[in-house]
């Protein structure tokens, strides 16, 4: 792997850091900010195909209203860049907070298409859910019985 790469995937990386963390600071501006204005793609319960920052930024609002983000962590990634695009799966715990104070998480998996413009790279697609394990967090046997 080049050295170019593995600048690249660690760019993609912090910004895929940069997101989780805005969530926690329920900064409005920082989220929408790292993603393109034409983003594309599926979140949580999605039916359709959300498409522009103004329906992802719909969800976000939903988001930051009913969650109040206390950590997270990436327990997996795959970062796979072809030029200006990258494909990036990942796996991650996003923890809350509930209105008694009480200490959940939610699994979550997604596939996000970055795109490197003059700023650097930056989120352009998504496809996230919560991972509908029983718990285990996606790990372990993926066969189904």
């Amino acid at each position: 792997m080049s050295d170019e790469n593995l600048q690249d995937r660690e760019q993609i990386l912090n910004h895929i850091h940069s997101i989780f963390k805005a969530f926690l600071k329920r900064d409005r501006a920082a989220i929408k900010q790292a993603h393109t204005d034409d983003w594309v793609g599926f979140m949580g319960p999605s039916t359709g195909i959300e498409r522009g920052i103004d329906a992802y930024m719909a969800n976000v609002d939903k988001s930051l209203q009913n969650f109040r983000g206390s950590g997270y962590e990436i327990l997996d990634n795959e970062i796979q860049v072809y030029g200006d695009i990258s494909i990036v799966y990942y796996v991650a715990r996003y923890d809350y907070l509930d209105d008694d104070d009480n200490l959940h998480s939610i699994p979550l998996r997604s596939v996000d298409i970055y795109r490197r413009e003059s700023g650097g790279w930056i989120q352009a697609g998504s496809h996230i859910t919560v991972i509908p394990s029983g718990g285990n967090w996606g790990e372990g046997d993926s066969t189904d019985k």
